[in-house]
């Protein structure tokens, strides 16, 4: 047991870069409202070699760490609109499921094709926003004002389970820009639903046995790490630098994964 562990850990040395990485991801993924399977799937799959779905799910670990770390410091924040956080959950929950079927059965070039694509437009809606600069004041959100668009959630439930990108990013624009939400909460808010996400995902990823453990013993650490100086950057740097700074990061992303789709 003792020798299968230790020639586990030495077979793993070669991931040991993922770890740096994987800190600046969660800090700026966790700092913006943002998932940051939406970074990791690049280098999981376009420089890493990943199958597809064994990046989703390796993915999906990853976030469940990293953005539970920053639900916890925006709870010590108090920043985290509870009540609407749950009704969103709810209703991701059916699309999540739905989700992580859709990842076992399709192609692997299917996938990456949907990655990308997802990616890009979430790239071109940042952009949008942040030249609009337009953003919400409200708190308190009553719960009855998230029952009319209960399908974005579970939109956003789909995508997340089949790629490890939709829910953090259809909830942060839902919550700032329809529900008029204060930025600093709508990414809390965001944050903590992403988490809820993820561990039900990752349960679903464990049963099927599509996470590669030698990859995310160094990128859970390293999105722990991420995951309490994120909430930090996020109380100092105006939301407009963050969206700017994760649209060029994921444009290119997504440019770099529907070129790779279509070799």
């Amino acid at each position: 047991m003792t020798g299968d562990i230790l020639a586990f850990l030495e077979g793993s040395l070669i991931y040991w870069k993922i770890f740096p990485v994987a800190i600046v991801i969660a800090s700026l993924a966790n700092s913006s409202g943002f998932g940051g399977g939406i970074i990791f799937q690049p280098i999981f799959i376009g420089i890493m070699g990943l199958h597809p779905a064994q990046g989703v799910a390796t993915g999906m670990l990853t976030e469940l760490c990293g953005m539970s770390s920053g639900a916890i410091r925006y709870f010590r924040q108090k920043q985290i609109e509870f009540d609407i956080a749950f009704s969103l959950i709810i209703f991701g929950i059916p699309g999540l499921i739905i989700g992580n079927h859709l990842l076992t059965i399709l192609s692997p070039g299917i996938l990456k094709f949907i990655f990308g694509s997802l990616v890009l437009t979430i790239a071109i809606w940042t952009f949008v926003s942040a030249i609009q600069r337009k953003k919400g004041t409200r708190y308190a959100i009553g719960v009855d004002e998230v029952y009319p668009v209960f399908w974005v959630p579970f939109l956003g439930g789909i995508s997340s389970g089949v790629s490890s990108v939709g829910t953090a990013e259809s909830m942060f624009p839902l919550l700032e820009r329809y529900l008029k939400v204060q930025p600093h909460r709508a990414i809390a808010t965001a944050i903590l639903i992403e988490a809820a996400m993820n561990w039900l995902a990752t349960a679903l990823n464990l049963s099927s046995g599509l996470i590669r453990w030698e990859v995310a013993i160094y990128t859970i650490p390293g999105v722990i790490i991420g995951g309490q100086i994120g909430p930090q950057i996020a109380r100092w740097l105006p939301s407009l630098t963050l969206k700017y700074l994760f649209g060029t990061a994921i444009a290119i992303t997504a440019i770099h994964m529907i070129y790779k789709s279509l070799m």
